[in-house]
């Protein structure tokens, strides 16, 4: 393949991970909807296009990858950067790539936020149902992870 048309095909790949990355967004804000409104059915579609879409963008920065090491620059950032640097376009081939990790940077944002979601509401079914075995509502052992969590099974649930 010649430089030019490696070059083109390297600035679809770019446009095709800003898209993906878009998509990848809006899916985890009707995650964050799905997990504030409850709605498992809602949460599980969103989770099986969340992994698609992450999967996509795995398989778009391979294909970036092989692309600018077949242009003759290094893996990585910097490599990245003088790739651009060579283009015609090279404004629109970095202002794709800041697109690219701008999105990045918020889906990275709103899966910690929908994991801290995920988190609280595990919190407060472990302290129901510590509170239902009559058992402490605060963790104090620690479990084999490291983590503190309370001793389950010790009540059970009903029992007198």
């Amino acid at each position: 393949m010649s430089a030019e048309r490696t070059q083109q095909t390297l600035y679809k790949v770019l446009m095709q991970e800003v898209q993906c990355s878009e998509h990848l967004l809006v899916c985890l804000q009707a995650e964050r909807r799905a997990l504030a409104g409850r709605d498992i059915d809602a949460l599980q579609q969103t989770t099986q296009e969340k992994l698609q879409h992450s999967q996509q963008l795995d398989q778009l920065e391979q294909e970036r990858e092989a692309l600018v090491a077949a242009l003759g620059f290094s893996a990585g950032r910097a490599g990245l950067e003088q790739c651009f640097a060579s283009f015609p376009q090279r404004a629109d081939a970095g202002a794709l790539w800041a697109r690219v990790l701008t999105n990045i940077e918020a889906c990275r944002d709103g899966n910690l936020t929908n994991g801290g979601i995920l988190e609280a509401g595990r919190q407060h079914v472990e302290q129901a149902l510590c509170l239902l075995r009559g058992q402490s509502a605060s963790p104090a052992l620690y479990n084999p992870s490291g983590d503190t969590a309370a001793d389950l099974g010790q009540r059970d649930l009903g029992k007198v």
